[in-house]
């Protein structure tokens, strides 16, 4: 007589998983929209009318800036799963200690849907790149969970993406005074620089990440130099990928030679500042290569929510005979109180200025 084995815990474990996964995608039969409880009807960035819960306490923000943006409204105590990068973020830390230990239940850009049923979820939000991929968009499907597809290029569509957040969390208000904030402080930068003649404005070169990674063409990086009265020399000269960002060869920079350079990581400014090979640059000859804040995000990056943070700077930093009566550090103070409920003190201050202590850099940080 032969006897029967018993089954593994940790195999039973995994049949269980298995059986909720297909329970769960049986179940929700609308492309993740199973939802318990009261709900309400938003519309997404890619026109999706989607079914949320009236008042969401699990949250999984699978594209950092949804977390920054849960921030500002006021919500992020609800993150139950983030973008790795959102647990660099010192402010984000700061304000909620508990984000640092949130779980990362994607990797490489792919869902990994037992690590998100784990987290109990009732609202995904996710980025519109995931949201193209079949194979991702399938895998959220068949959760059952709703997600929300959250995720811009542009300063319009910033604004279309925090008043979606606003309608998910219920927070309209909060959404359209920020938007209405960034308007303002974009509008008043352009009225002070609305003199300049085109063929006066410094020739900037951007590095996002890495030393030669930089703007496309029509980017949100690009908008930002432009409103802050500079010429984006990658954007100008038509540069496009299929992100959004490109990396460039150093012998184009060479061509382009800037007037000067902007950073993202102050350990690409050092960089840039001490390699030979980026001696004959003019803005290095010149010293005139910085690095860029980094608050609640990074200032100028395609993933910034505080693009307009970064047109003030800019604009002071290269036309400050024309913001005298600008005092920055006080006006950056006012606006993590406002908006962020977040008093700086100089410490604090002194970071966001310099971008360094605000953001853990990546340890595969490539300079070229």
């Amino acid at each position: 007589m032969m006897t029967q084995k018993p089954i593994p815990v940790r195999l039973t474990a995994v049949l269980l998983l298995l059986c909720f996964l297909f329970s769960a995608a049986a179940c929700s039969g609308n492309g993740g929209n199973m939802v318990n409880g009261p709900t309400k009807t938003v519309t997404d960035i890619v026109g999706r009318e989607v079914q949320v819960p009236e008042a969401p306490q699990r949250v999984v923000c699978m594209y950092a800036s949804t977390a920054h943006m849960m921030a500002m409204l006021g919500k992020g105590q609800l993150i139950v799963g983030a973008s790795d990068g959102v647990t660099r973020d010192q402010m984000m830390v700061t304000k909620y200690p508990s984000i640092e230990d949130v779980p990362t239940p994607y990797h490489e850009g792919a869902v990994n849907g037992e690590e998100v049923l784990v987290l109990d979820p009732d609202l995904i939000l996710i980025k519109q790149e995931m949201y193209e991929k079949d194979t991702e968009r399938q895998k959220l499907d068949d959760l059952g969970i709703p997600y929300v597809v959250a995720d811009y290029y542009s300063l319009a569509q910033l604004k279309q993406c925090i008043q979606v957040l606003g309608a998910v969390f219920s927070e309209e208000e909060k959404a359209e005074s920020y938007c209405n904030y960034m308007e303002q402080t974009i509008s008043d930068v352009r009225a002070r620089l609305s003199d300049v003649p085109e063929d006066q404005k410094p020739r900037v070169y951007h590095s996002i990440t890495e030393a030669t990674k930089t703007d496309i063409i029509d980017s949100l990086c690009g908008e930002i130099m432009k409103d802050a009265g500079l010429v984006d020399v990658s954007a100008a000269a038509g540069v496009t990928d299929l992100g959004k960002n490109a990396t460039v060869t150093l012998e184009q920079i060479y061509r382009w030679d800037p007037d000067a350079i902007v950073c993202n990581e102050y350990a690409v400014t050092d960089y840039i500042l001490s390699q030979q090979k980026w001696s004959g640059l003019s803005a290095v000859q010149n010293k005139k290569v910085y690095t860029l804040p980094i608050g609640a995000t990074r200032w100028c990056h395609h993933g910034s929510m505080e693009p307009h943070m970064a047109v003030l700077y800019l604009a002071q930093l290269f036309y400050p005979e024309k913001f005298q009566d600008l005092d920055l550090g006080q006006t950056v103070r006012q606006y993590y109180a406002d908006y962020f409920d977040m008093q700086l003190d100089d410490t604090t201050l002194n970071k966001v200025f310099s971008g360094k202590g605000m953001r853990e850099s990546s340890p595969t940080l490539e300079m070229e």
